[in-house]
C-alpha cells in the first residue's frame, strides 16, 4: 500500500500541495481528480521524487520513501507512467519494454514479455518495429506495459487518457481494471477525465488549488451533483 501523509509542497513562494493525505490500496484504483492547477501533477511529481516536499510522508509498505531517489523508486515496487506517453523510438517496442523490466522490484520473479502482449495484443504484432510508428493510444501501452515490467507493487498513472480516442481509453482502463482486481495491484490514477476514472475506481480524491476538498468511495463521488459541477466538470 502507498499512504501519503499530510504532504505538503512549495515552488519558492507558492504553496503548490497543502497537506495532502491519501492512500492507494493493494486491489483497488484510487483516483486523484481535479482541474488544471489543481496540484494533481505536482502530487505524482512528489512521490516519483521529482519535486522535494516542504513536510510529510510517503510511505510504502510501510517504508518512509519520502526522501528516496527517483531512480530508486521502482526498485522498491513504485512504478510510474508519466504524462506525454514518453518512449525512445529508436528502440523497438521489446527493446522498450525490456528496459522496464532492469528495475524489477522482485529481483527473483522474471519479467515477462508474453504478460504485456496478452495485454496488449498489437505490441505483441509488432514487437520488432521501432516505436516510432506507433499511434498515440500504442505508445500509451506501451509505457504502460514499460511500467508493469517492473513487477510494480503500486503502479501510478498520471493523464493515461489525455488525448486518446475513446476506444482506447476504454481498453487501457479496463486493464487497469483487470490489474487491480485479478492481480492486486495498487493503482493511484491521475485524471482529469473524472467521469470515465471515477467508473473504474474503487475511490475518489478530488484536489482543488492543492488541497484535498473531498474524497469517498467512487460512487458516492459521481452521484454529488454539487461536486461534480463545482470541481469535475461532468
Amino acid at each position: 500500500m502507498l499512504s501519503i501523509e499530510d504532504l505538503s509542497v512549495h515552488y519558492g513562494p507558492v504553496h503548490a500541495l497543502r497537506g495532502v493525505s491519501l492512500s492507494a490500496e493493494s486491489g483497488r484504483i484510487t483516483a486523484v481528480l481535479g482541474a488544471n492547477g489543481a496540484g494533481k501533477t505536482t502530487l505524482l511529481r512528489t512521490i516519483s521524487g521529482l519535486v522535494p516536499s516542504t513536510s510529510g510522508r510517503i510511505v510504502l509498505d510501510g517504508q518512509d520513501i519520502t526522501r528516496v531517489p527517483a531512480e530508486a523508486k521502482p526498485g522498491l515496487g513504485l512504478s510510474q507512467v508519466p504524462e506525454g506517453r514518453g518512449v525512445i523510438t529508436e528502440l523497438s517496442i521489446e527493446e522498450n519494454l525490456k528496459l522496464g523490466g532492469l528495475s524489477r522490484a522482485d529481483k527473483s520473479k522474471p519479467a515477462d514479455l508474453d504478460r504485456i502482449y496478452d495485454m496488449f495484443p498489437v505490441l505483441g504484432e509488432r514487437r520488432d518495429s521501432a516505436a516510432l510508428v506507433l499511434s498515440g493510444g500504442e505508445r500509451q501501452m506501451l509505457v504502460v506495459g514499460r511500467a508493469l515490467m517492473a513487477t510494480p507493487k503500486v503502479l501510478v498513472l498520471d493523464e493515461p487518457s489525455l488525448g486518446l480516442a475513446p476506444r482506447i481509453v476504454t481498453q487501457i482502463f479496463s486493464t487497469l481494471r483487470r490489474l487491480a482486481v485479478d492481480e492486486g495491484l495498487a493503482v493511484l490514477l491521475v485524471e482529469q477525465n473524472a467521469r470515465s476514472a471515477l467508473s473504474i475506481a474503487d475511490h475518489g480524491v478530488v484536489l482543488n488549488l492543492g488541497k484535498v476538498v473531498a474524497q469517498d468511495d467512487a460512487q458516492v463521488l459521481a452521484a454529488d451533483s454539487n461536486l461534480r459541477h463545482a470541481y469535475l466538470g461532468f
